[in-house]
């Protein structure tokens, strides 16, 4: 089963990450501060509950918070730059805050960071809340997501951009400030850089999501509700199975070539724009190859039939065959019909990856 947790935040807000989710993933977790905390508020109760199958939540252990203690410790052994830390009297407008559930991590942990200036203490609205330059806190939250998967869960994020550039923008100002209290700017900068490294989506999984996201923007995912996209993930026929399976399949194919070492920044826009093209290609192809049977159900005998039985019926009912006779001459065409459109749309959609999402386009006639 292919299990991942989502991080920074405890709900995932952006939908065409929770649409990629369902459909890639057999079940996201999110780090929840307590059992029951709801991560789906905006959501009716029935389509909450429908999406509880697949978003799990995971409240850390006690193990996973020491493991996330250790790591921050590492993280903080420097002096943190100054623009990293909250200062008792600084407004919010002097830095971007990030707000984080006390529970998720030991209080010995808050404490250490409290006494650096890197948190504030919060209490809001009921709850008790710890603030942190927002950059910050999202480094936090990749280093407990990534005690909290452990092995053999992988982590994905939909702040993949916000990382990017935090790293970068800590590389270009660590190396401006020349030197630090406790060593040179740049051992800061390549410690931060080594811890950060577990927690930071993993180039496969940051792949796998961007072609995901192709996909949907093919397919127009505007216009996919998160209804039909659970109905596609709860539908258990074989058919359904084989659908994800080919999807994934020439995902995974461009995923490999992606996370090749040593692959140039152009050579992997390039594989993207490919990626992207083969899709529109088998969308086409798929829409080419279900017209044909479209075409071929709308000009068979057996819609002749159905159509003809309304007026064939009354003159069997007059002949004395029987009201019954006359509408099983509707039923028995239009079943017939029903299995072969069936079995020529099946044979269709097994040759074609974005068949998957095809499927969740809702009923169409081809």
């Amino acid at each position: 089963m292919l299990r991942a947790v989502y991080y920074p935040h405890t709900a995932i807000h952006d939908e065409n990450f929770l649409k990629h989710a369902l459909l890639y993933w057999d079940e996201v977790q999110f780090i929840s501060p307590w059992q029951g905390f709801n991560a789906l508020p905006r959501y009716s109760s029935e389509t909450a509950r429908a999406l509880a199958k697949f978003l799990k939540p995971h409240v850390p252990t006690k193990a996973e918070k020491e493991k996330a203690h250790d790591e921050i410790m590492k993280l903080i052994r420097y002096d943190l730059p100054s623009w990293l830390k909250i200062e008792r009297n600084s407004s919010d407008d002097d830095y971007d805050t990030y707000q984080m559930f006390r529970g998720k991590l030991l209080p010995e942990t808050w404490q250490e960071l409290k006494t650096r200036g890197a948190v504030q203490f919060r209490s809001h609205g009921g709850l008790d809340d710890y603030a942190s330059h927002t950059y910050l806190g999202l480094t936090l939250m990749a280093i407990l997501a990534r005690s909290c998967a452990g092995t053999l869960k992988h982590t994905i994020t939909d702040r993949e951009h916000a990382y990017g550039s935090f790293l970068r923008l800590f590389e270009s100002l660590s190396a401006a400030q020349g030197e630090t209290s406790e060593g040179p700017a740049d051992d800061l900068f390549k410690n931060w850089l080594e811890v950060m490294a577990g927690g930071h989506p993993e180039g496969k999984d940051t792949e796998r999501e961007r072609l995901v996201a192709i996909t949907l923007e093919v397919i127009d995912a505007e216009s996919l509700p998160i209804d039909d996209l659970i109905r596609l993930r709860t539908d258990k026929t074989k058919l359904a199975s084989l659908l994800r399976r080919n999807y994934a399949e020439a995902i995974e194919k461009y995923v490999s070539q992606l996370s090749a070492p040593g692959l140039s920044e152009t050579d992997a826009n390039s594989l993207r724009t490919d990626f992207r093209e083969k899709m529109v290609e088998d969308l086409e192809r798929l829409y080419q190859d279900l017209k044909p049977i479209a075409k071929k159900i709308v000009l068979s005998k057996e819609v002749a039939v159905a159509f003809a039985a309304p007026i064939v019926g009354p003159a069997i009912i007059a002949s004395g065959v029987g009201v019954l006779l006359g509408g099983a001459l509707a039923l028995g065409a239009l079943g017939k019909l029903k299995v072969d459109y069936a079995s020529g749309r099946e044979a269709a959609f097994l040759k074609h990856p974005m068949a998957f999402l095809y499927a969740a386009k809702g009923v169409r006639f081809y």
